[in-house]
């Protein structure tokens, strides 16, 4: 009997581990999140905010499987006075998934290069730009056939289950997004993508700062109304280990080839980010008609846009 003794410990050993494991996972748990909230989230997330209008994009059943979604808006907003433009991405789903697929994940395996070798944190300001949230972000750059593609992307979460944030809306850019949301079970994630005419352009100077002030405000009265609570505009500090992305002009210039990111500032003790962090101005928009936007398609749910280089 005793040489069956291993044996029964190592069962005993894995069950004992794999419960805890589940518990802490939810993985036999689905999403408690209704099809009717779903409804009014799809609904309540408008398409026209000031000179910024939406256009509703197809996505691969596939893309919102892998990603988790069990709903989603992806949607191109063109700014009809400057022609910029903006493509955003809002899913809801289970942490387990919601958290894990970030662009820095995604975008690789599109056939992209992370610029940077670590994401910045970002401060979006909005509405009277006394409110903040946190944003990660980094660039992408791909490189083929068709010419050269630059990506700048912005992301964040919003976790409805957190009762801290009494009843609030509150963006989070936390350096670990799976440790962090646990297994809450409706979790937000938010991209914001524009192209990029400049590789050495900074977060401060990205057409989606300009789309997130208008459309932020709109997007968490929505929020709010789904879950009856208040589109606040505080934000969480963030994590450690993220870098401020207002470092990106100061090291811009001693990098000799200007394919490469730019190295940020490290800020492994950073707090929230505060409005003070941006130290560039925004610049100018170009007169109206002007497209500044570079026609960029998110490349992880539709084909991207023939370049420059491939219409000729």
């Amino acid at each position: 009997m005793t040489r069956y003794l291993p044996i029964v410990l190592g069962i005993l050993l894995i069950v004992g581990l794999t419960i805890p494991q589940i518990q802490m996972t939810d993985r036999l748990a689905g999403t408690n999140v209704s099809a009717e909230e779903l409804a009014i989230l799809l609904e309540k997330v408008t398409k026209n905010i000031g000179d910024w209008h939406g256009e509703d994009k197809a996505t691969d059943p596939h893309v919102r499987k892998v990603a988790g979604a069990i709903g989603a808006v992806s949607r191109m907003y063109r700014n009809s006075r400057t022609g910029e433009q903006v493509d955003l991405w809002l899913i809801v789903g289970h942490a387990r998934d919601i958290s894990f697929h970030t662009p820095d994940v995604c975008y690789p395996s599109a056939g992209f290069n992370a610029r940077a070798p670590e994401n910045g944190l970002y401060p979006m300001q909005f509405g009277d730009e006394t409110a903040a949230a946190p944003f990660l972000t980094n660039t992408f750059l791909k490189e083929d056939e068709h010419g050269q593609q630059l990506l700048r992307v912005f992301w964040s979460w919003y976790n409805p289950e957190e009762k801290s944030n009494q009843g609030k809306v509150v963006w989070e850019a936390p350096h670990n997004a799976r440790w962090h949301f646990g297994n809450s079970r409706a979790l937000y994630k938010m991209y914001f993508t524009s192209g990029m005419h400049d590789p050495k352009e900074t977060a401060e100077a990205s057409s989606c700062v300009r789309f997130a002030r208008d459309f932020m405000p709109e997007l968490n009265k929505a929020l709010a109304a789904v879950y009856g609570g208040e589109s606040g505009s505080e934000s969480k500090p963030a994590a450690s280990g993220n870098k401020p992305a207002a470092a990106e002009k100061a090291t811009a210039d001693s990098t000799a080839n200007t394919i490469t990111a730019p190295a940020e500032k490290s800020a492994k003790d950073v707090a929230a980010p505060a409005a003070t962090t941006a130290t560039e101005s925004v610049p100018a928009a170009k007169e109206a008609g002007a497209d500044t936007g570079g026609g960029a398609v998110d490349p992880l749910f539709e084909k991207p846009a023939a370049s420059k280089a491939e219409s000729k």
